[in-house]
Parts: C-alpha cells; structure tokens; sequence
C-alpha cells in the first residue's frame, strides 16, 4: 500500500513539474511580448503568436494531467485502503473470484512465495515439494506422479491371483464372463473380453486349463499316428476331414478320432500324392 502510495505521489510529482515548467514558458512569452516595441510589427507579431501557442500548450497538459490522474491513481481514499487490506485478509476469495485473471494469481503466489524446492526420492513415484514463505515459514507437500503407460497397463495382484485360480479350471471365455459379473474392469475401466484375458495369462505366464478329455488327442498326435505334419492335420479339421474341440479361439484343437475316422484318415493318407513318401512308408506306402 506504501509503495502504491509513493508510486502515485512521484508521478503526481512528474505531472506538476510540467506544469510548473510550461507555467514559466507563459510567463517568459507574455515578458517578452510586453517589452517588444509596437513599432515592430513583426517582431510583436511573432511574439504574440509564441504566447498564445504556450497558452494553449498550458491547458492541453493540465486537461491532460487531470486525466491521466483520474485513470492512474491507484489508491486514492481511505475507502480504497480498506477494501484492498480486507482482499488481503481473505485470500481464498480474491483467489477464486471469476474477475482474477491467471496473471494476477502468479503476482500473488511471487509476493507469498519466496522460493520452492523440489527433490525426487529414488525409486518412488512422487515428488517432495519444500516451499519456504516471505515470513520464514516452511511447508513440505507431497506430490504423486503420474503412472507412466506401463504401470497403467499392469494389473494388481490381486487380479492376477483371482485369474490364475480361475485358469485352473475354466476357459479363457467363462474366467471372462465370472469376471465381469463381479463387476470388475480392466486396467483402463473397461469391461474384460477373451482377448484381455489372453493378454493377461501371458503377461504373467498363467497357462490355460486343461480341460482336454482322456480320449481326445492333439494336432501333434494325430499326425505323429498317421505319419504326416502338423498342416495336413489342420487341413483336415478346417475342411472338416475330421472334427475337433476348440475352448477359444487361439486355444489347442483337441481331435477325437471314430474307427470310421481312423480307416478313413489311413486311406487318405495311403492313396494321397502330396505326402512324403517318408511318411508313408509305415502305412504299407501307395501310388506316389
């Protein structure tokens, strides 16, 4: 408040030394249109023209004087005192009220801060925050980060038990649907889905259940019984040569073979042009 009052009074000041001195450039052009001698008509003339020039210079500067006061002044009144000193004792309302603009929020915060120290503990996801205040008091705050993608994608344990319990005895499709009738969600809020789940049992290595049937037998050994690779198999079952058991998609086929089946899959393999006769032989081999 001092300082705004001396502020004021220094300009003030300023504005009336230019009064002062255009004051005293009339005066000094009346003094010499006064002592010219008439008969000089030119001199006077010019004189005179030099006077009223000053005269009119003299009432534009106070016009101008009068407004730059009017516009300027900071604190002029008691009144205004007390209503800038009641601002300052309720801080939070000056803060939030809608008129106080960002700049004058970062002019408060220099005036009540006199410097913030900032250390980052090792291996911990926050900041220790030491502001020291004008009056010599100090508060410590503490800051947390921001997780960064990877710990936003990783799941609490407690998920990645419950999964692999769930895995032991359940597929990928049912862990899904009890998981989202518990009403959880997945690391980013959503609902869980088979894919999620896949995501999950290989990210923390949780192998699938084994749900395979006695009798039921895999890609590998059917082809290891008929002597062929693991593609004529899949060919097989994608043109349904024979039939399999599929839990969820990206899961193992798992094949249960009739006689009818077995007698079938031995002549296609005897009579077949496209397998190696490597894999042939062990049935009898056959027209190439």
């Amino acid at each position: 408040m001092q300082e705004l009052d001396s502020r004021d009074q220094a300009i003030l000041r300023q504005w009336q030394m230019r009064l002062e001195r255009s004051e005293y450039e009339v005066a000094l052009a009346e003094r010499r249109y006064q002592e010219v001698d008439p008969a000089n008509r030119l001199v006077a003339g010019t004189l005179e023209r030099r006077w009223n020039d000053a005269l009119l210079h003299l009432e534009d500067l106070k016009k101008e004087a009068a407004e730059f006061q009017r516009q300027e002044a900071r604190v002029a009144t008691l009144e205004q005192k007390e209503k800038v000193l009641a601002l300052a004792r309720n801080l939070p309302r000056l803060w939030h009220a809608p008129t106080t603009q960002s700049k004058d929020r970062k002019r408060m915060l220099r005036l009540l801060i006199k410097d913030i120290t900032v250390e980052k503990p090792p291996n911990q996801k926050q900041l220790l925050v030491h502001v020291r205040w004008q009056g010599g008091a100090c508060t410590d705050l503490s800051v947390q980060l921001p997780a960064n993608i990877a710990d936003r994608a990783r799941y609490p344990s407690a998920v990645v038990s419950k999964i692999r319990e769930l895995a032991r005895n359940l597929p990928d499709g049912e862990i899904t649907d009890q998981l989202n009738r518990e009403g959880r969600a997945s690391a980013k809020g959503r609902p869980y889905t088979v894919k999620i789940i896949q995501w999950i049992r290989y990210r923390y290595r949780i192998p699938p259940a084994d749900l395979k049937r006695p009798e039921e037998l895999t890609v590998q050994q059917v082809a290891k019984r008929f002597g062929t690779s693991d593609q004529v198999v899949y060919y097989w079952i994608e043109h349904s040569v024979i039939h399999s058991r599929r839990l969820n998609p990206g899961m193992p086929h798992w094949i249960t073979l009739s006689d009818t089946d077995e007698q079938k899959l031995r002549e296609w393999v005897r009579n077949s042009r496209r397998i190696q006769p490597a894999f042939r032989g062990q049935f009898g081999g056959g027209a190439l």
